[in-house]
């Protein structure tokens, strides 16, 4: 039998102050914040480095965009539309 093919796994990114690697199934995945320029991802923090201005900023966010339902414009960018009412996660 030979040996069996070894799959790399690489984080999805780096906190841009710290560098600690962000994980898609890290049990803090959620609470990480990115930063968009002319909706493209330039950075990413993680729950520790994020000041209690950038935290707030991201709960509100989540409250009321619809992040699940993001679509890419014609240049590809997500546009991510506001949360109905009745919305439920």
């Amino acid at each position: 039998m030979g040996a069996m093919a070894r799959t790399k796994i690489q984080p999805l990114g780096h906190c841009s102050r710290c560098t600690r690697a962000c994980w898609k199934d890290g049990g803090d995945f959620r609470r990480w914040n990115g930063t968009m320029s002319r909706g493209i991802l330039v950075a990413l923090i993680c729950p520790d480095c994020q000041t209690p201005e950038e935290h707030i900023e991201a709960e509100v966010k989540e409250a009321t965009l619809d992040y699940a339902g993001a679509v890419p414009d014609a240049a590809g960018r997500p546009v991510v539309a506001p949360r109905l009412e009745n919305d439920q996660d």
